[in-house]
């Protein structure tokens, strides 16, 4: 026990490195001060003329991080292109660019409705919601068997629940992005962005991984909460959602000078057309929030991040001021807060490990005292071995969940930075191996710092396996991000505040996202299967992909 406590989990802390303008990354520092769980950052400070950059940590700052839901920023962008270019119209169904969905209930719902998370369906496609579970617990990717053929076979099948309020769904986003390539009669959804996105505006270093071999070998490695490598996420069902998309500080900084100069394509996507919680709405995927800066004022700002099992991403947009900010991360601590210190001055809020997060070292704890208590009242060789081997058990459990001082990590999602009661539930509701139901009651809006979903244990077995952050999903806070994602299977019923576990993909993400933004449920994220994104008061609450955020 002793030994696992020690050598097991890897408390994160930001690395003395620094590169880049060193007054900016003096900044960061400060900023990241009141945040355990950060290992390397890389951030830009960019005005319509200027871009900064500053990295931090061991990481190299220039190379490729997964980003999660930050990438539905594209699939906005490429959704209002398309509605200017006439080549789809947001009240039109679905199934009339994806025939092969004509007579279900998923081909009825409206592109608009897919692109503000109000479409019904559920976070996740059956497929990666089943997969979910087991990859969460054994650290593996949820999205790498859902194909587009098996995205499609899974929206033909999926419910569709017209009285469900704004719900963040990473299938939702994916159905979009697969809909406007049709439209545009393009190859894949990788080409489609080249063509009107990376290619004009010169963001060479963004790419797309649908297999492993097509991830960067420069890519920088991601960490879970406790230290451990996080598994890539590659996958071409939900690329459109953030499950593998690769791209630098300076590539974002590109993409962010662009939404504020025009230059991009489709800056309509920013232009609310909902309205969620007081305060906060979405436009075609980006969310609009209020944050309050150093002067006591409350200052908007429109915004996305993204989280997936081992980064975390944000990017935000001061539209009045003329000002934006990218911060990515190489663990699954949020990086939200980072970014509204930079952009307004907010105080940051401090940061370490709940109360909560310490549930899987008492359970390692008393696995391990079980079995010296064993090994010194049985003399029999066969009893101290098992005993032995209990103890084993429960060291390999501190080793995976043990906690790191965070300060949150999201489902691809969105994150809040208020303290907040947090939920204990299962999320694998969505694949079916046990209906998710709340524990605790939650109250939107006064929720900040990091919360996991743990394994519920029950006569001795394991009845489901969650992921910190990769699948767990935030509420975000009045009009400022929390969690969502993928960023994963969860969503806040407004009103009743249930929170519903399933997956995540990092990231509009804590969308813990992907990676992660609907009627903003206060909450990332291609989510814990988030990509890793989280939306909207009713809508947002995105795991970072629940080993199911983007």
């Amino acid at each position: 026990m002793l030994v696992g406590a020690v050598a097991g989990p890897e408390r994160q802390r930001l690395g003395p490195q620094t590169s880049g303008d060193a007054a900016l990354a003096d900044r960061v520092r400060a900023a990241a001060g009141g945040h355990d769980g950060y290992r390397s950052l890389a951030v830009a400070e960019i005005t319509p003329t200027t871009v900064t950059t500053a990295g931090l940590g061991p990481a190299d700052g220039g190379a490729p991080f997964e980003i999660g839901s930050v990438t539905k920023t594209f699939t906005a962008a490429v959704f209002a292109d398309a509605v200017t270019r006439g080549e789809v119209r947001p009240d039109e169904p679905l199934e009339r660019a994806l025939p092969e969905l004509a007579g279900t209930p998923a081909g009825a719902v409206t592109l608009a409705a897919l692109a503000q998370h109000r479409s019904g369906l559920p976070p996740l496609g059956a497929t990666a919601a089943a997969r979910a579970p087991a990859a969460s617990a054994a650290n593996l990717n949820p999205y790498s068997s859902t194909t587009t053929a098996q995205l499609l076979d899974d929206a033909r099948a999926a419910p569709v629940d017209p009285q469900q309020p704004p719900t963040y769904s990473n299938l939702g986003v994916a159905l979009l992005g697969t809909a406007l390539v049709r439209a545009a009669g393009a190859e894949d959804y990788p080409a489609l962005i080249a063509d009107r996105i990376t290619g004009p505006l010169g963001m060479t270093s963004t790419t797309f991984a649908r297999t492993g071999a097509q991830v960067p070998d420069t890519a920088v490695p991601g960490h879970r909460d406790n230290g451990r490598p996080a598994p890539r996420w590659v996958g071409e069902g939900y690329l459109p959602a953030g499950s593998s998309t690769f791209s630098t500080v300076d590539d974002l900084a590109r993409w962010a000078q662009a939404q504020l100069t025009g230059v991009a394509p489709g800056t309509g996507a920013l232009t609310p057309t909902a309205q969620d919680a007081p305060g906060t709405a979405i436009g075609w995927i980006w969310v609009t929030g209020a944050a309050t800066g150093a002067d006591g004022a409350r200052h908007p700002y429109v915004w996305h991040n993204g989280a997936t099992a081992g980064f975390s991403s944000m990017l935000a947009l001061d539209r009045d001021g003329g000002r934006a900010v990218v911060v990515l991360g190489d663990t699954t601590a949020g990086v939200e807060p980072v970014a509204r210190t930079l952009l307004f001055g907010t105080p940051p809020a401090g940061g370490g490990a709940d109360l909560l997060a310490w549930v899987p070292v008492a359970i390692a704890a008393l696995f391990s005292l079980l079995a010296l208590r064993r090994a010194v009242r049985e003399g029999a060789l066969l009893p101290i071995a098992d005993g032995l081997l209990t103890a084993v058990f429960g060291l390999v459990l501190l080793w995976n969940r043990g906690p790191g001082p965070r300060s949150g990590a999201g489902c691809g999602g969105w994150r809040s930075p208020r303290p907040r009661r947090r939920w204990w539930s299962p999320c694998c509701g969505a694949a079916g191996s046990r209906s998710a139901r709340p524990h605790a009651s939650v109250r939107p809006g006064r929720g900040s710092g990091s919360r996991r979903c743990w394994s519920r244990w029950r006569c001795g077995r394991a009845e489901s396996g969650v992921r910190p952050c990769g699948s767990g999903a935030r509420l975000p806070g009045r009009g400022e991000p929390g969690q969502y994602g993928v960023e994963h299977g969860r969503h806040v019923r407004r009103g009743q505040h249930v929170h519903r576990a399933g997956a995540r993909l990092g990231g509009h993400g804590r969308p813990r996202a992907g990676p992660n933004p609907v009627s903003t449920a206060r909450a990332v994220g291609v989510g814990t299967s988030d990509p890793g994104a989280t939306h909207s008061s009713s809508a947002v609450a995105s795991c970072r992909a629940t080993a199911s955020r983007p």
